[in-house]
């Protein structure tokens, strides 16, 4: 399996300008650089910042010729990127976000044949699937699969291994959907056994993904424990098992 980080400039800045919002900041480090060129995006031209793709279709700055061909429906689009790509406001925010994919990218292959054997481990999964990671500023959140074995990553690494972890558990959506029992699982196997193994805490308690996902968990725990003390893992089994332990 082969994990390429890599930067789409259209798409950094389409995800930097829409995220606007305290909720949408995984750290303060670079908080006034965001602004600054936020601000600086919006004195350019107020109708074409409210215009950007994102705000219609999260994927389609990284479609092959999705953001040109988006820009001929938007007069003037294309140039307001190219002019905002010249910056000095947007040149800082790429720079931060160039050292944050090497960043990405060395914890990946540091960890990769580790966490990989830990996954197997847990799952069986032959991981023959390549992958595209479309990095996007650290200091706002951002953590999806875009389709088609992309993904959208950038966070503020709130713990040690935090974007390794969280990047196996995008590719376990890939393989896995996005239900949520199976979310519940692969919250269980990347964001808290994985995370256990490379050092982490011990669990419970659940201290990371989603609320509305606790209720699955907490049913699925005692089930977890005793498969993953067991010797012959099945994890298709213990998926179909788990269907039943959760009533869904």
């Amino acid at each position: 399996m082969k994990v390429i980080f890599k930067i789409n400039q259209d798409y950094l800045i389409a995800h930097t300008l829409i995220s606007c919002e305290e909720r949408d900041f995984s750290s303060r480090e670079y908080k006034k650089d965001i602004i600054t060129f936020q601000d600086y995006a919006w004195g350019v031209s107020k109708d074409l910042y409210n215009a950007i793709p994102e705000r219609v279709n999260i994927k389609i700055a990284l479609m092959p010729g999705g953001f040109a061909e988006y820009a001929k429906k938007v007069s003037q689009l294309g140039d307001y990127f190219n002019q905002l790509k010249q910056s000095d406001e947007f040149k800082v925010i790429f720079e931060q976000t160039e050292k944050y994919r090497q960043f990405c990218e060395n914890e990946w292959n540091k960890n990769y044949e580790r966490t990989r054997k830990v996954i197997q481990d847990l799952t069986q999964f032959d991981f023959e699937k390549d992958f595209e990671v479309f990095i996007t500023h650290p200091s706002l959140r951002r953590g999806r699969g875009l389709g088609g074995n992309k993904i959208a990553w950038g966070h503020a690494e709130d713990w040690p291994n935090y974007t390794v972890v969280y990047l196996w558990h995008e590719i376990l959506h890939s393989y896995m959907g996005n239900a949520k029992l199976n979310h519940a699982l692969i919250e269980l196997i990347t964001d808290y056994e994985l995370r256990r193994q490379l050092g982490g805490p011990e669990y419970p308690p659940f201290t990371e993904g989603h609320d509305y996902l606790h209720s699955i968990r907490d049913k699925l725990l005692p089930y977890w424990q005793k498969y993953l003390g067991s010797e012959n893992k099945n994890f298709a089994d213990f998926q179909e098992k788990a269907k039943k332990l959760a009533n869904l």
